[in-house]
């Protein structure tokens, strides 16, 4: 994805050094800007810096009293239906049947289970709510054509097995 320039709105191929937001298409456009963008420039790095350390912390585990998904409370007549044992996240059945809520808080799995061996879905999210990435094996039969030439070592398991090429791990592969 290109960015336009913040001057003159030509392709930028250049972002501010000290907050990485601003962009740029040359050195000259950056100069001419300096003066407009330094306080924007300063209060950016504040919010990067904050961001930084805010996503660097862990996250807490979530109440278990009710749907992390939903926030309806458990009940004899309304269950949790999955608790993740790594974050804690708990969904109730229809979270879990909606998928994007049933979702837990874990980068590379969902409630334990690996997503590098399930076979790839939209809402396979890491945690922050970005899409899963990394390596796929799932336990399902493929055309070789999907598969790697030689097997290696999975980015998230560390299983040494046949992976996806990197074309067939999202899921508008399919």
């Amino acid at each position: 994805m290109s960015y336009p320039c913040s001057v003159c709105y030509a392709d930028a191929t250049l972002a501010c050094s000290g907050c990485k937001y601003q962009r740029y298409c040359s050195a000259e456009c950056q100069k001419y800007d300096w003066k407009t963008h330094k306080k924007g420039c300063k209060m950016q790095q504040i919010l990067n810096k904050f961001n930084d350390e805010h996503n660097a912390k862990p996250r807490g585990r979530p109440p278990t009293s009710c749907c992390t998904g939903c926030n309806v409370k458990f009940s004899e007549d309304y269950p949790c239906e999955d608790e993740c044992p790594t974050c804690g996240y708990v969904a109730c059945e229809s979270c879990i049947a909606d998928t994007s809520n049933g979702t837990c808080y874990c980068a590379g799995s969902n409630f334990g289970r690996n997503y590098c061996e399930m076979e790839p879905r939209w809402y396979h999210m890491d945690g922050n709510g970005k899409s899963y990435n990394g390596d796929r094996h799932p336990l399902d039969d493929y055309p070789e054509e999907v598969y790697e030439s030689e097997p290696r070592a999975c980015n998230n398991c560390g299983k040494v097995t046949k992976l996806f090429k990197k074309d067939y791990r999202r899921p508008t592969a399919y």
